[in-house]
């Protein structure tokens, strides 16, 4: 097994063992301090990988997922208004992921970063 296969095998398992609770909140938590790593690691290497880059495309996959794991994840019977805002701030950071894959532009990423940091942060004190 090579040193990328290895890395590979550790980053799956430590996400699982993240996640491997039951506890839904945990997991949300999860997904949004997940979700910034890869967004951050996205926009960095808009900036300094070349066009085609397995950093990029892992990056805006792993992205994308997350934000549909977030937006699955919503309750529109229990959660109401609220749900409905987060849906709409998750599909505004869907949307500054996806045009900034594409046009390459790693600006349209980072804005689309303090809403779910403050997300993030209204989740840590829920859960304290």
């Amino acid at each position: 097994m090579n040193y990328s296969q290895s890395m590979r095998k550790y980053v799956d398992v430590d996400i699982q063992a993240k996640v491997a609770v039951d506890n839904p909140h945990k997991i949300i938590q999860e997904v949004l301090i997940e979700l910034i790593k890869n967004m951050k690691t996205l926009a960095y290497a808009l900036d300094n990988e070349p066009v085609r880059s397995d950093l990029k495309s892992k990056a805006f996959s792993k992205s994308i997922t997350a934000i549909y794991i977030l937006q699955s994840s919503l309750d529109f019977e229990k959660g109401g208004e609220i749900a409905s805002n987060l849906f709409n701030l998750y599909d505004y950071c869907k949307r500054g992921i996806m045009n900034g894959f594409t046009k390459q532009d790693s600006k349209l990423i980072y804005d689309a970063i303090p809403p779910i940091d403050e997300i993030l942060d209204g989740w840590r004190q829920i859960s304290n």
